[in-house]
């Protein structure tokens, strides 16, 4: 009889984690992109995008379609219940010089906006 509760309570502890709620999360803002000046090596841009204190930079995702590099900026939300109001955030994104020719950047999943970069 001891043994069965034991088991019991062995089950119910594990169906309880198996069930456990997770709230995190990745998230893809979306960009407001601007081009600034930099070194001859690379093309800057600095990125805007709006996030809560519950969410941080997770990094860029970065992948090329139909001659457009797309990039989204990374956010991973880490809470179940915030209410937090959100605040425009700033982060830089510099890519190495392409080669001579026209070169297209898209910004996140949400902005239809392509920019383009001549090299000469």
């Amino acid at each position: 009889m001891k043994f069965n509760h034991v088991l019991l309570g062995i089950v119910c502890l594990a169906a309880a984690a198996c069930h456990k709620t997770t709230c995190t999360s990745e998230n893809y803002p979306p960009i407001k992109a601007s081009r600034v000046e930099g070194t001859a090596d690379s093309i800057r841009f600095n990125l805007s995008y709006y996030t809560s204190r519950c969410e941080r930079f997770s990094g860029f995702k970065e992948f090329d379609s139909a001659g457009v590099h797309v990039v989204y900026i990374k956010s991973f939300f880490e809470s179940c219940d915030c209410t937090d109001t959100l605040q425009r955030t700033e982060r830089p994104f510099a890519v190495k010089t392409p080669g001579p020719g026209t070169h297209y950047y898209k910004w996140g999943p949400y902005n239809g906006a392509i920019d383009t970069v001549v090299i000469h």
